[in-house]
């Protein structure tokens, strides 16, 4: 019966052992960010919500009270995440190409410069700040477009629905 008592005890605690080891490992994983690559699906990411959806994500606008333009408002941010397909949504492909650029109207056609000030993507899952130094409308929707740099075929851009509100 002791025996019995103390395989039991053993089995419990190897048990949690295991356990807290594929804790760590989730955890390890998930921090470190994948990079983009040649031949890859994705989808962007603005505020912590991914693009591929027909709901408007909302991006907070600083304008003053007779303004119809603003700046977004700090601590909001881009990234782009990798899907496995076939999925739905808007999925962009990444083609032959290994960055992703963030374009608040349509993405410039075949290998045009990407503005300094919006941010570019080499890894997957590692958020930037969305710039506070743009101007963006203060209300509305829009499409904000994650393209593969350049934008030349095959890759395909992933569009995100976005709404734009105003704060005081």
């Amino acid at each position: 019966m002791a025996s019995m008592l103390s395989l039991r005890r053993s089995s419990g605690m190897l048990g949690l052992a295991i356990a807290a080891v594929v804790a760590v490992g989730f955890q390890a994983g998930s921090a470190q960010a994948s990079r983009l690559a040649p031949k890859q699906y994705f989808t962007g990411v603005i505020n912590g919500k991914a693009g591929n959806t027909t709901t408007p994500i909302t991006i907070k606008i600083a304008c003053s009270a007779a303004g119809t333009t603003g700046h977004p408002l700090p601590g909001q941010t881009l990234a782009v995440h990798q899907l496995f397909p076939p999925g739905s949504g808007s999925l962009g492909y990444t083609g032959t190409d290994s960055r992703i650029g963030v374009f608040f109207a349509a993405p410039p056609p075949g290998a045009a410069r990407l503005a300094a000030t919006l941010p570019t993507f080499t890894r997957y899952d590692k958020p930037q700040p969305l710039p506070t130094s743009l101007t963006l409308p203060c209300s509305g929707t829009a499409t904000v477009w994650f393209s593969p740099i350049p934008v030349v075929p095959p890759s395909r851009s992933a569009t995100a629905p976005v709404r734009y509100v105003s704060q005081p």
